[in-house]
């Protein structure tokens, strides 16, 4: 329980240092193809896949999943990588309406036997717009984890309103990670995309994370919680870290009312029965 405590502690100290959400994020969990999804963010954005694509053919390449930069987690790996210059790349898509001061994070590994590309650069764009660079997100792969790394980039997005938004990791040379001249053989892997923003409005739209939603937020007070996996507990804090609800549900569904705690954020931490657990911001208004 204390560690727990100190979890919901540090949560809300870093909700409240750095005022930004998660849009979504790809961690790559498992080695199947539901990992092309992200697994948190919006509940918005929880269809919309990563993809290898070439502008040039307008192919969208097989995704597999190998070893990632955590230890029994994966990255998205692809090959085809030859002459890809300025035409191939990874990209993701989502939407944030009611967003701002967008920032990405991730990390890519090219390397070994069969090194994939070694330079791409980081671009966005609207929805029928044209791809734009994005400041200082040149990137230099290397056989590692910790070489071709973007960590909480600021990414210059504007006037997006309900359109989707695209970003994309686009190699910008033919050049192998080793020097050599990528083969089609060559592997690229990306692992870890986290985009946050900070909401315009001061809440967060609904979430998800991993197997859970939790909808409406903001909401009145009533808010559901769905799961794939039965929900053990369900912890409820205000930004004080005091609990203001609890129970054991054991159930996939679940719907809990936080209206006579009034209106504010709370801090939701939500147990399963393998003792692995999700946390997150629900608003009440």
């Amino acid at each position: 329980m204390k560690k727990a405590l100190l979890f919901i502690a540090m949560f809300i100290l870093t909700v409240s240092l750095n005022a930004q959400d998660t849009i979504s994020g790809f961690s790559f969990p498992l080695n199947d193809t539901i990992s092309k999804f992200p697994n948190f963010g919006l509940l918005t954005n929880k269809t919309y896949n990563i993809r290898k694509e070439d502008s040039a053919t307008t192919v969208i390449d097989s995704i597999t999943f190998t070893n990632g930069v955590t230890t029994g987690d994966y990255a998205a790996t692809t090959i085809n990588w030859d002459n890809g210059a300025n035409r191939k790349f990874w990209s993701v898509k989502f939407k944030a309406p009611n967003y701002t001061s967008f920032k990405v994070s991730s990390k890519q590994r090219s390397g070994g036997n069969s090194p994939g590309p070694k330079n791409f650069q980081l671009q966005w764009k609207l929805s029928g717009g044209t791809y734009v660079d994005v400041p200082n997100g040149a990137i230099i792969c290397a056989n590692d984890w910790t070489t071709g790394v973007l960590n909480q980039l600021p990414v210059p997005i504007t006037g997006q309103g309900t359109t989707s938004i695209y970003l994309r990791w686009l190699m910008t040379s033919n050049l192998d990670a080793n020097g050599g001249t990528v083969a089609a053989t060559g592997i690229s892997k990306i692992d870890d995309i986290i985009i946050t923003a900070t909401s315009t409005t001061g809440v967060e739209e609904t979430i998800f994370a991993n197997t859970i939603a939790i909808y409406p937020n903001p909401s009145n007070g009533v808010i559901n919680v769905d799961a794939v996996d039965f929900v053990n507990e369900i912890n409820v804090y205000n930004t004080l870290g005091s609990l203001v609800y609890h129970s054991k549900p054991s159930t996939l569904k679940n719907s809990i009312d936080l209206s006579s705690f009034g209106k504010g954020i709370y801090f939701m931490n939500v147990r399963y029965d393998d003792n692995s657990y999700y946390t997150g911001k629900v608003v009440v208004r």
